[in-house]
């Protein structure tokens, strides 16, 4: 029995024999050709691209009718890159002046651009590095009459085992004849996660090498709660694991019992709103038929990161998804969106904001900085909102306030721009809340202040414990720093809760600490009523919340209060919630 650690994408267990599947890296040998055959080659590869344009055209409507419309703009990018005239003209340059054969003028192109993003050196970039690859091998197949089919064998279900998993490979992946998936390599952020999380099975990526011992029908187990894969596991541990499927099947037939509810409910009485943290309008649906109180955070980035060459989205654009949140969620459901918070890692490709290069970007021209030197670009937002607001219950929040002066400035514009549609009788909601991010140690301290003019705060833990600990969250060499359980991080969090009570401001907390159950039970101890998670967690926050007492919650803060270190806290928080959850899915 050997064990393996990964990245642990999708939630779940699974029990099978694994596939493998060979991921046809095709090697193409350098073969020259005469000049009177240039013309040949270039019809060759005007046709290979044609055929593999239709091709990707079918994942994309594959993914589009069967995973919605996320997972069918991965293939949109695929399209555009084999649209792009600089690929084109790359290969058809190597193929004239070189006198090389189209197959290995493709492979050339496709792999300089790969290689240009590896250089990067940023996990995202090295993902899309992948997704050209994936690109470049439909194109040759196309030239060699290499066919692809199924990816796995479809008599019975399998686990299927990859080095890497093309997006095009795991979008042909049938969700009932697969029982979960494992990789050699990929990350949290790939778009081949993104497309195996939507299939809905247990994955785990980024496991190291594993497939040299896989042989012949292997038995292996899928953990996609812990990241970890067992091959050829005992049977005193399938025994286990068998047990803990079942807890789970279990567990999640409880969980659906709990959609009709709007706010969950402590057995002492006491109502907790849960709501969600979106980046997509569609996803509103999702958070309504959970029974989400309402959405505690509409991230807008992906407006501006989607779009190519720097191109700003425009105020259609803005109405358009805010209109489809709004309506979905409805008068009864309030839904903060949040103003861009662009800058640092979140920058639209062909975009620099900055007059000049940043050598710490997460401290420099960011969120409401930007907002405040880019007004028109903020204003367009802003007037898109307004717009949007007569269609559902908008709250408008503000990112990174660190001064009541950027507070005040912010606020003016937003005023501003409700004065421009008073003046041409332009509907709107007059009544919408303006709020802030609690984000830096500098608004904490500060609050007192804030409180006096702000509508609503909502604590984003994920800058905070960035800010508080001086850590880089995305510096692997400091990672073990940026803890969610931080005993820094919970003082923090006190004093926002006493003086968010002290001026019955409501508060709600959106950063990525919410999302983890066993978070939930201290956050609701420190004094929080309201948490706004991951969609996916939803109801297993309203269950968490439903199972302790604000009392045992009280006495789970005093007791992590005193603890020295976030391991120690972790610990004692996953033990504290084993104790009261028998069948516990969350380890």
């Amino acid at each position: 029995m050997k064990y393996y650690h990964g990245i642990a994408v999708a939630p779940g267990v699974a029990i099978g024999l694994l596939s493998v599947v060979a991921n046809n890296q095709l090697f193409i040998p350098r073969r020259a050709i005469d000049a009177n055959q240039v013309d040949d080659e270039l019809r060759r590869l005007e046709a290979a691209f044609e055929r593999a344009q239709t091709a990707v055209s079918q994942c994309r409507d594959k993914a589009q009718e069967e995973l919605g419309g996320q997972y069918a703009q991965i293939f949109e990018a695929h399209l555009l890159f084999l649209m792009d005239p600089n690929l084109r003209a790359r290969v058809e340059t190597a193929i004239q002046d070189d006198l090389v054969s189209v197959e290995f003028a493709v492979a050339q192109a496709f792999d300089f651009y790969a290689a240009q993003l590896r250089k990067l050196q940023d996990a995202t970039y090295a993902e899309r590095a992948n997704d050209i690859n994936d690109v470049k091998n439909i194109v040759l197949r196309e030239l060699l009459a290499v066919k692809q089919g199924s990816v796995v064998d479809e008599r019975y279900p399998v686990i299927v085992a990859a080095s890497f998993l093309a997006p095009s490979e795991a979008a042909k992946l049938e969700p009932a004849m697969t029982l979960g998936i494992v990789t050699e390599q990929g990350g949290r952020g790939s778009h081949t996660s993104i497309v195996a999380s939507a299939l809905g099975v247990p994955t785990v990526v980024g496991l190291g090498s594993f497939l040299s011992d896989v042989y012949g029908a292997c038995l292996a187990i899928v953990d996609g709660d812990r990241g970890q894969l067992i091959l050829d596991p005992t049977p005193e541990v399938v025994d286990q694991y068998e047990q803990k499927l079942e807890r789970q099947h279990e567990h999640q037939r409880r969980l659906e019992e709990k959609r009709s509810k709007n706010y969950a409910t402590t057995p002492d009485g006491v109502k907790v709103a849960v709501e969600a943290n979106i980046e997509f309008p569609y996803e509103a649906k999702t958070c309504l038929e959970c029974g989400a109180t309402g959405i505690g955070l509409y991230r807008t980035e992906f407006l501006y990161l989607a779009e190519k060459d720097g191109v700003m989205p425009d105020e259609e654009a803005h109405f358009q998804a805010y209109k489809e949140a709004l309506a979905t969620m409805g008068q009864d459901r309030t839904t903060v969106i949040r103003t861009f918070d662009l800058g640092a890692d979140k920058t639209p490709e062909g975009r620099n904001f900055a007059r000049e290069r940043e050598p710490n970007p997460f401290m420099g021209l960011r969120s409401v900085r930007l907002s405040l030197r880019y007004t028109d670009m903020f204003r367009t937002q802003l007037r898109a909102i307004l717009r949007a607001s007569v269609y559902g219950k908008a709250a408008v929040m503000f990112p990174l306030v660190t001064t009541i002066r950027e507070w005040r400035q912010a606020k003016m514009i937003f005023h501003d721009v409700c004065e421009e549609f008073n003046e041409r009788g332009e509907p709107y909601d007059h009544d919408i809340a303006l709020g802030i991010m609690v984000e830096t140690p500098a608004t904490v301290i500060m609050l007192d202040q804030f409180a006096i003019e702000v509508d609503f705060f909502s604590l984003g833990t994920n800058d905070l414990l960035q800010y508080a600990q001086a850590v880089d969250r995305s510096n692997k060499e400091v990672n073990a720093l940026y803890a969610q359980e931080s005993p820094a991080l919970m003082r923090l969090i006190k004093r926002v809760v006493d003086v968010s009570n002290l001026y019955g401001k409501p508060l709600a907390i959106c950063g990525q600490m919410a999302s983890v159950p066993a978070n939930v039970p201290l956050l609701l101890g420190l004094g929080l009523r309201a948490l706004s998670v991951a969609p996916g967690m939803i109801l297993q926050t309203k269950e968490i919340c439903e199972t302790f007492t604000i009392q045992e919650c009280e006495e789970i803060a005093k007791q992590a209060w005193l603890m020295e270190t976030a391991d120690d806290v972790r610990i004692f928080l996953n033990n504290e919630l084993k104790k009261k959850v028998s069948n516990f899915a969350y380890d």
